[in-house]
């Protein structure tokens, strides 16, 4: 099963259980994120990448050349372990992390929510089966991107529309402490590869939190570049 289709599956299940009031909020913000004009902002295949830092979980300062200099780096964006989409991305994505690591490529995960994003999600009032769904330890390094720095200069942060702001406050889901900011900005899921040089060799921004880059997508991409 696709990861896509993982993810249809999942949203169809929470329609069908969470309540109506909930799942209209859910559908008007949806609509709304999609019709941001984040595709048009993001940086694309061909763009350079600046140089950047940014702590991990464990307060560890990576940087993108310190990456590089090993192989092509695979960048992805979540938004956060309180997302049950961005859960089963994680999930996927160390599925195949031998395979990525086996084509000479790196795989790092990028989010606005710091360590306190496990707490958040264990003390919300989420239904169970979306707790279930977090993946607290991936296998690859996540970087926090306070602020959304990094997102701001990939193009992709954006702030959530005041009814998904309605549906984490039902959820009891305390956005301002897991990221460590009141802003409400995330980054659209979007996935890159990077190659030695520091230029984007693919692209994949969904401008749609509800669609990720699939596994076998990444690697195919992959092994074209190392041909």
């Amino acid at each position: 099963m696709t990861l896509n289709t993982q993810i249809r599956q999942t949203i169809n299940m929470f329609r069908e259980t969470l309540p109506e009031e909930i799942t209209t909020l859910i559908e008007r913000g949806a609509g709304e994120i999609s019709a941001l004009e984040i595709v048009e902002k993001a940086l694309k295949e061909g763009d350079k990448i600046q140089e950047f830092s940014l702590n991990d979980h464990k307060g560890i300062q990576k940087s993108l050349s310190g990456y590089l200099v090993e192989g092509p780096l695979v960048l992805t964006f979540y938004r956060g372990l309180w997302c049950p989409y961005c859960n089963l991305q994680l999930a996927a994505y160390c599925k195949v992390l031998d395979q990525i690591k086996g084509l000479g490529a790196n795989l790092v995960a990028v989010s606005a929510e710091g360590p306190e994003g496990g707490a958040v999600v264990a003390e919300s009032n989420m239904p169970e089966e979306a707790k279930d769904f977090a993946v607290s330890d991936p296998g690859f390094d996540v970087l926090y991107d306070k602020g959304n720095l990094l997102a701001e200069k990939f193009g992709l942060a954006f702030e959530l529309p005041e009814s998904h702001k309605q549906v984490l406050v039902a959820m009891g889901i305390d956005v301002e402490r897991a990221n460590g900011d009141k802003s409400y900005v995330f980054a659209d899921p979007a996935t890159y590869i990077i190659g030695t040089d520091g230029i984007i060799k693919w692209a994949y921004v969904p401008n749609n939190y509800r669609k990720r880059a699939e596994p076998d997508t990444i690697l195919l991409q992959l092994r074209a570049l190392a041909q």
